[in-house]
């Protein structure tokens, strides 16, 4: 199955680009994530408890960045088993500077099977743009709020010009 997809984010691109490698933010960012632990420098585990129309279940799993160009590519490759399945994924992120922020590009080949895949291609695909969404929404609300308070800290203000 194939997922892709864009997101505008409001904020310049190497900021973007570390939002999408901080464990922390990710996980609270991601649906039905309950832990996202770095184990190397370009390795994470992650547990989640998923539903897929009828079929719920709680998963294991490993993302790996096996590819990256700070601030512009990601290159991902997911795998994940639970009692009711499994998937295995590869894919990209691509980041693009443009006027109003960051343009994300998102593009992924995925693979499940087991009782989850028995639920229907159409179903799976709908409910992994959903989660996609959902999360990137999450995503920048953590970014908004990073902002704010960067502002409040004073970190977030201009300097002033020399007359």
């Amino acid at each position: 199955m194939r997922i892709e997809g864009e997101y505008l984010f409001k904020a310049p691109r190497d900021v973007v680009f570390n939002l999408l490698q901080d464990p922390e933010l990710l996980a609270k960012a991601m649906p039905g994530v309950t832990s996202l632990t770095q184990v190397s420098e370009e390795s994470y585990e992650c547990q989640a408890a998923l539903k897929v129309g009828p079929v719920s279940g709680s998963y294991g799993g490993q993302v790996t960045i096996v590819g990256e160009r700070p601030p512009e590519h990601l290159h991902l490759v997911v795998e994940g088993r639970g009692a009711t399945g499994f998937l295995k994924g590869d894919g990209t992120i691509d980041l693009k500077e443009v006027p109003e922020g960051t343009r994300i590009h998102y593009a992924g080949e995925t693979h499940v099977g087991g009782r989850v895949a028995q639920v229907g291609q159409r179903l799976i695909q709908s409910v992994a743009r959903k989660l996609i969404t959902d999360g990137l929404q999450l995503l920048e609300a953590q970014l908004a709020e990073q902002q704010v308070a960067a502002l409040k800290d004073g970190q977030g203000a201009q300097p002033e010009s020399a007359p």
